[in-house]
């Protein structure tokens, strides 16, 4: 019962701070932020990460992106992407280079500063949606080239990752990085296989099963089908549930009604969970220690993200509003960093020493990010 009772509190203070922050006209996500950082090691410590808080987080993200694959128009990510390319690209680039020269500056030593640039490199884009579909941007130009960049810049991340914690450690084959893509070639094929024919024919079929939302079940598991088969891969689950709800928006027998439902389902429990997650494990036992390094670090995330990816938006065409859009859109680390930075530390490629004050970096990063993307839609609102 202890979990439930802290399921209720989360729940009852996330209803308060959304108010709040809606009130005072910011998105609610970054009430609930802060909110994890109050509730766990950080402050009060009330909530820790045990196996239930992780279970409902992981549960909580993969809807939110597989809400953001239902709200998605393949035709405007079809003609974005390479746009999308080229701000993942440069977006990884220019991270990877501040980090790096950051860490260096700071005596860490090469092999260590090379991993963390890496885990500097990636973006969670689960943020960046949540406040884009509170501002109805989502949709737009360049709400749709800060997603399709996001999933190539996860690729990237990935890859990255595959092979340097491999040459790091000694253990890096070329059968290995063939093994890897070669999984990912299948798995790109099953998707467009999935996207064209079965997935269309399963949601007819789901019309016909008399059962209650019927259709809305039948959505989740092609939505955890995918999330677990893009994880068999060693690709990022997010990205499995993002591709299914592309595939599923785009079948003829979607009803708008499995998007309510599962936003239903999504914000009633599951999303706010995920948010407050990010939070519960900051500690600020180095954060004086480490202060200046947490400061750059932190600093270095967003100017790399900020100017590497609005760039390459630049570079595609976009004017400088859209570009500062794009930017923002991509300067949020969450999720994805933080389970870099935990594989890194598990391997031996992050020490202890640095372990927190990284882990500080993406937090801080995280929350500063949907005040930059919020400031940058007001700097350039949708016209009507």
């Amino acid at each position: 019962m202890e979990f439930i009772t802290l399921l209720a509190l989360m729940l009852f203070l996330t209803l308060v701070v959304s108010h709040l922050f809606n009130k005072m006209n910011l998105p609610a996500v970054i009430g609930q932020l802060i909110l994890g950082v109050i509730l766990g090691k950080g402050v009060l410590n009330i909530v820790k990460p045990t196996h239930e808080v992780e279970l409902f987080a992981e549960i909580g993200v993969i809807l939110l992106m597989f809400l953001a694959g239902l709200e998605s128009d393949i035709g405007l990510l079809k003609k974005h992407f390479k746009p999308s390319l080229n701000v993942a690209i440069f977006g990884v680039i220019l991270p990877v280079a501040l980090t790096l020269l950051t860490a260096l500056l700071f005596n860490i030593n090469l092999k260590e500063s090379i991993f963390i640039s890496v885990v500097f490199a990636a973006t969670s884009v689960s943020i960046s949606v949540e406040v884009l579909k509170s501002l109805n941007y989502l949709s737009s130009d360049s709400g749709t080239v800060i997603l399709g960049a996001a999933v190539v810049d996860d690729i990237l991340a990935i890859s990255i990752l595959s092979v340097m914690s491999g040459t790091l450690n000694g253990d890096f084959s070329a059968a290995k990085l063939g093994l890897m893509l070669g999984l990912w070639v299948v798995f790109g094929i099953i998707t467009y296989v999935a996207y064209r024919w079965l997935i269309p024919q399963i949601m007819k079929l789901s019309e016909y099963i008399e059962a209650t939302h019927a259709t809305t079940i039948m959505a989740l598991l092609i939505c955890f089908l995918f999330a677990f088969l893009a994880d068999e891969v060693e690709l990022d689950a997010v990205l499995g549930a993002f591709v299914a709800g592309i595939a599923i928006s785009n079948s003829p027998h979607f009803e708008e009604k499995i998007n309510d439902d599962i936003e239903t389902i999504g914000y009633g429990i599951f999303i706010p969970i995920f948010f407050i997650s990010i939070g519960i494990n900051l500690e600020f036992t180095t954060f004086f220690q480490d202060f200046w390094l947490i400061v750059l670090f932190t600093v270095t995330g967003i100017i790399g993200k900020l100017f590497g990816s609005g760039f390459g938006a630049k570079l595609s065409g976009f004017n400088m509003k859209d570009s500062y859009v794009i930017g923002s859109g991509m300067i949020s680390r969450g999720e994805m960093a933080l389970i870099i930075a935990q594989i890194g530390y598990n391997v031996k490629l992050l020490s202890e020493e640095y372990y927190s004050s990284v882990i500080i970096s993406i937090i801080l990063i995280t929350i500063l990010a949907p005040f930059f993307l919020k400031h940058s839609i007001s700097k350039n609102p949708l016209q009507a």
